[in-house]
């Protein structure tokens, strides 16, 4: 079906926001990205539902995005449908207070410091990490030694046909920056993690020694989308450090020359030329050290390419 046509039967049953040709890089935390042929920001999961019968019956894709801090969107866009989860903020805690339900959208350091504010623990590595809780459920988000699968009890998503799943955590796959969600077609909508007891001050004073490292090691003064690369055993900045690539540039994407294992947009990047920079990073890895870097930022919108 054209685009037009799907967009016109989703302005006629009422979804909205829903843009036209949006560009993605007002969405990701690099600043890149080409446009999504629709966008949509619905304002819960339910909401979703009949828009994800509509796409498959008329045989558009449909590609979920969050805050889009681990992600490299192409320059030519994401063709189809893009559902926004960013609104999915609604938390709910158990009778016990320790047990949290969030909606998939609630950005996880804001999720670490409501934790924090009720004296639990569990979460306190979280608190500078961006992206949303559905993002980290996706990768295992961790830092620190810790990782969300720690805390991780079960997870609700919706199918393609708008049908909602309930996973435990032994069905989940949960490895280093890796769960069963990656490559499904499934809508993460939201997550339960159970914390436990703790002190308030304990709690407080570990989150500002993790901010403060983050400070002081990461380049959050340009855009960036966090590690690109998973740590081998000597560590991946390093081991890209040692390799000579620090500093290293194509176009506007450079490989900071604060930390290694980030790609910062010094201003008018091209997923292109991230791309084209991962790859002779890669390169100069195997070539002196026989060790071969694998990423773990997410692609949207290059199968479209042909990529």
């Amino acid at each position: 079906m054209e685009m037009e046509v799907f967009y016109q039967q989703l302005v006629e049953k009422g979804f909205q926001p829903l843009w036209k040709a949006e560009p993605l890089k007002k969405y990701t935390s690099w600043k890149i990205g080409g446009p999504a042929d629709i966008l949509y920001a619905p304002p819960d999961y339910r909401a979703c539902v009949e828009v994800l019968k509509m796409a498959r019956q008329a045989g558009v894709p449909v590609t979920f995005l969050g805050a889009g801090t681990n992600v490299l969107v192409a320059d030519e866009g994401v063709r189809g449908l893009v559902i926004l989860t960013t609104n999915w903020r609604e938390v709910t805690w158990d009778e016990q207070g320790t047990k949290v339900t969030s909606g998939a959208g609630v950005p996880i350091a804001a999720l670490s410091r409501l934790a924090g504010e009720r004296g639990l623990t569990g979460l306190e590595y979280a608190v500078g990490i961006p992206g949303t809780l559905g993002g980290a459920v996706i990768m295992n988000a961790g830092a620190y030694g810790c990782a969300l699968e720690q805390v991780l009890t079960s997870v609700k998503t919706l199918d393609e046909e708008g049908k909602l799943r309930e996973y435990q955590k032994g069905e989940m796959a949960l490895g280093y920056r890796t769960s069963i969600f990656q490559g499904k077609k499934e809508l993460i909508v939201e997550a339960t993690l159970a914390l436990q007891p703790g002190k308030i001050d304990e709690i407080r004073a570990k989150m500002n020694e993790y901010l403060k490292l983050r400070r002081e090691k990461q380049p959050l003064d340009l855009p960036s989308a966090g590690s690109i690369f998973k740590n081998t055993e000597r560590g991946a900045g390093r081991l890209v450090e040692a390799a000579g690539a620090k500093g290293w540039r194509i176009g506007d994407a450079q490989v900071s020359k604060k930390h290694a294992n980030f790609i910062v947009n010094l201003g008018e990047a091209k997923a292109a030329d991230v791309l084209a920079l991962i790859t002779e990073v890669q390169k100069a890895a195997q070539r002196q050290f026989n060790v071969e870097l694998e990423t773990e930022i997410v692609l949207l919108g290059f199968q479209d390419t042909g990529r």
